[in-house]
């Protein structure tokens, strides 16, 4: 094992593609659709967590019962009203109108359209039931200038939205495998953060530009493999 060891470190540099053999995973701040293209468009087997990851899956059953508590409270914290989004809603179950909170009826302006790569239909409210609401502040983010309250039901992606990058890295990550190798970047790479955060004192980066930010963040990492190489060298040599 040791041996195995040293040869991981000599290795490093020598490949000019290190992703051949490479499996690389990041979280949801990494995940957009450009980046996902480049991914699959070189063939990186990645796995790149997007921000519903977890919702989707059933260990989480309860996380959005415990999400939709944290916004209430902040929002009570804040002094400021949640607005009411689409599960505030009653709709009918021919989607031929639906009940806002208030129990006014909202009436279908658009079926089977495409809304954000989703198939939805649509309902909004006449003025007479909007205009003199007096939950327009939570049901408007601009009452001031906004006359009336729509909304969108979701039926699905439409064909579009399924055939996206993001769309397969969810199908990708999303299978057991996917879930395995993601489930490995919590022991593999967050304590390297962790340390150079707290331990070395990076917080912040104290420069501009990709190239003095890049130098500075390697400048960190050197410091943080020596620390390593000074406390473990023993196994090494």
């Amino acid at each position: 094992m040791v041996e195995g060891v040293r040869e991981n470190f000599q290795a490093i540099g020598e490949r000019e593609d290190i992703f051949e053999n490479t499996k690389l995973t990041a979280d949801s701040g990494f995940h957009t659709e450009k980046n996902m293209e480049m991914l699959f468009t070189e063939g990186i087997d990645a796995y790149v967590a997007d921000t519903l990851f977890r919702k989707r899956d059933p260990r989480f059953a309860d996380y959005e019962r415990y999400k939709e508590r944290t916004r209430k409270e902040r929002a009570v914290r804040e002094g400021r009203n949640t607005l009411f989004d689409s599960k505030d809603f009653i709709f009918d179950k021919e989607l031929r109108y639906c009940l806002c909170p208030t129990g006014k009826r909202l009436y279908r302006s658009g079926g089977n359209v495409v809304v954000k790569n989703f198939r939805a239909y649509k309902f909004k409210g006449p003025k007479s039931a909007c205009l003199p609401c007096a939950l327009r502040s939570q049901c408007l983010r601009h009452p001031q200038r906004t006359e009336i309250r729509q909304v969108a039901y979701l039926v699905g992606r439409s064909e579009k939205g399924l055939n996206t990058f993001t769309e397969r890295m969810k199908r990708k990550i999303d299978s057991v495998v996917g879930r395995v190798f993601y489930s490995k970047r919590l022991a593999i790479s967050e304590p390297q953060f962790s340390y150079i955060r707290s331990v070395i004192g990076l917080d912040r980066f104290t420069l501009r530009g990709k190239l003095k930010v890049n130098t500075q963040w390697n400048l960190f990492c050197i410091v943080h493999n020596l620390k390593k190489i000074h406390s473990y060298g023993m196994w090494f040599a």
